[in-house]
């Protein structure tokens, strides 16, 4: 069975948060995790059985943070996951490594584990620096964090040349990579890592994407706001 994980970004309006929980309603939403905007937490966790994760939190506590959302307020609303380093974050709001560390520790200590997104962009990918780009992103993190949080940490391999796009590499292509970081984490630090794959999931490919034994679940973008498309994944993934 695999992790399913919608990161609804700034998508949907009210009403298309309740439309979306409606057509849902019928499925089965325990390996499910809905990442909606912050201001929509609350409605998941009232009206819906999804696990609730958010898109991002801030790197210091509770305090004066005008407009952010700490790792404990996270916590006090029920929020069980949350997205870190996503390439929107990274190329949007210059975030680094050293505020991915803080937020990692944050959300370890208020008891939500991290998904931590790597992935290269298109001119990395043809000059075939893949491996070498994820691999930079995960060290400048993890050679920062106690061992003893690394295995509450998802990875998800997420090539920006993807998300959006329609482009998705070949199957060999993510197995290589979601072997690679797999095999980083297990011979430097010597722990286990699940990793997902994101960028372009949809209901067209999720069954070849489904053949990839290693891949531990998925992050979906766009594919997570249209509810008959989410629900045909989750569909695909129970197995």
């Amino acid at each position: 069975m695999k992790l399913v994980v919608g990161n609804q970004k700034t998508y949907l309006n009210r009403s298309d948060v309740l439309d979306f929980i409606n057509h849902t309603s019928d499925v089965d939403c325990s390996r499910a995790v809905v990442c909606p905007s912050d201001i929509y937490i609350d409605m998941y966790l009232d009206k819906s059985k999804y696990v609730v994760g958010a898109q991002n939190c801030s790197c210091k506590g509770n305090g004066a943070s005008t407009g952010e959302i700490s790792a404990e307020q996270l916590n006090s609303l029920g929020a069980s996951y949350c997205i870190v380093a996503h390439s929107e974050r990274r190329a949007d709001q210059h975030e680094t490594g050293d505020m991915f560390v803080k937020k990692i520790n944050n959300l370890i200590e208020n008891n939500i584990i991290p998904i931590f997104c790597v992935g290269e962009n298109l001119d990395e990918k043809e000059r075939n620096l893949s491996k070498d780009v994820v691999g930079k992103q995960i060290l400048e993190v993890y050679d920062s964090l106690d061992p003893s949080i690394m295995e509450k940490i998802i990875i998800a391999y997420e090539p920006i040349w993807s998300i959006g796009t329609g482009k998705i590499p070949t199957n060999p292509e993510i197995e290589d990579v979601t072997s690679y970081i797999k095999d980083l984490i297990q011979d430097k630090y010597g722990k286990r890592v699940a990793v997902l794959y994101g960028g372009s999931v949809n209901m067209k490919n999720v069954d070849t994407l489904n053949e990839i034994d290693i891949v531990d679940g998925y992050l979906i973008g766009g594919a997570s706001t249209k509810p008959e498309e989410f629900k045909y994944i989750m569909s695909k993934c129970e197995r």
